[in-house]
């Protein structure tokens, strides 16, 4: 492992012990505490929405114009962006991601079909982007890149999000309770963490390489990470 792939890896370490202690830290404070902070629309909320407006800008910082080829990867920033605000859900009748969107009596015909047709283009999105990159990606997380590390530590955060979001109501039909405490605790490791999604994905696009040495300019970031 080189130096700079090191480096790499520390940051990533600095990054989540970091998260760890903010998820004690607002643990321990007043629930009125951490209603403000972890609110819609509160601090965490809007750091994340930040944090994906950030990584749009260093993508096409990075790339320049050949940010255009890969078009779906700001386009899938910006959804997690607007989920982020709820517009999924505020935009629309039943919510663009909602199967009533679609079957609903209560949807008119032309929001339903452009719905269907945003719903399209990021289907389209997410696999073009699955197709494209998940076999370098894979490559270079066992060659030990930690930009692959920070990618795979994003997806991460989006997982447990999606695995503690309402756990209470998901663990009940299993006939799994748990107390106030416990739900309240896994309420705010998941807030926290969604915080932690677009910044491992920056983490990612500044510590990514850049081209390959055979295709880029030698002054490239080859050597990096």
């Amino acid at each position: 492992m080189t130096a700079s792939q090191r480096q790499g890896w520390t940051l990533l370490l600095t990054l989540g012990l970091a998260f760890a202690m903010q998820m004690f830290t607002v643990n321990t404070l007043p629930v009125t505490t951490q209603e403000t902070l972890l609110a819609e629309g509160g601090f965490y909320e809007s750091l994340s929405v930040v944090g994906y407006g950030l990584c749009i800008a260093a993508l096409i910082w990075t790339l320049r114009g050949a940010v255009l080829r890969v078009w779906y990867l700001p386009l899938v920033l910006a959804v997690m962006a607007a989920r982020e605000l709820d517009l999924d859900k505020s935009l629309f009748t039943r919510g663009l991601f909602k199967a009533r969107q679609y079957t609903g009596d209560d949807v008119p015909l032309g929001e339903r079909l452009i719905a269907a047709l945003i719903l399209a283009i990021i289907i389209c999105a997410i696999l073009l982007m699955l197709w494209r990159h998940v076999r370098p990606f894979l490559a270079a997380l066992f060659q030990g890149r930690a930009w692959a590390g920070a990618v795979l530590l994003g997806i991460g955060f989006t997982i447990l999000y999606k695995l503690l979001d309402g756990i209470a109501r998901k663990l009940a039909p299993l006939g799994i309770e748990i107390s106030a405490d416990a739900e309240r605790t896994a309420f705010v490791v998941e807030e926290i963490g969604e915080l932690g999604i677009p910044v491992m994905f920056l983490a990612a696009i500044l510590l990514w390489p850049g081209p390959a040495p055979t295709t880029a300019h030698p002054t490239n970031r080859a050597h990096r990470a």
